[in-house]
């Protein structure tokens, strides 16, 4: 019994480390933006989604952010992972071209 509830355990905190892991690509992306205007962050984030389909020759429901019931958990932590990479591309681009005045 003791076993038991020693593997239920083991269980709940091997689901939350898996949470914690899957999650972690995008409280990244997350803080990357939070420097910006909301209109600033939706236009980068559109533009990431934008390069993700073309690069990748995707439609938008094949990303999980806006279709998150129809991919697995592998597609949806390799995305998450582009995403962040993209994002990290797109936002040091668009800190080269801003001018400080």
């Amino acid at each position: 019994m003791l076993l038991n509830v020693l593997d239920s355990e083991r269980g709940k905190m091997t689901k939350k480390l898996k949470q914690l892991e899957n999650d972690q690509p995008h409280d990244n992306l997350v803080q990357l933006l939070s420097l910006q205007t909301p209109a600033e962050r939706q236009k980068l984030l559109q533009d990431i989604d934008g390069i993700l389909c073309h690069m990748l020759d995707l439609e938008p429901n094949d990303l999980p952010w806006l279709n998150p019931n129809k991919h697995d958990h592998k597609w949806e932590k390799i995305m998450k992972n582009l995403r962040l990479v993209v994002g990290k591309l797109e936002y040091e681009s668009h800190q080269k071209n801003r001018t400080v005045h």
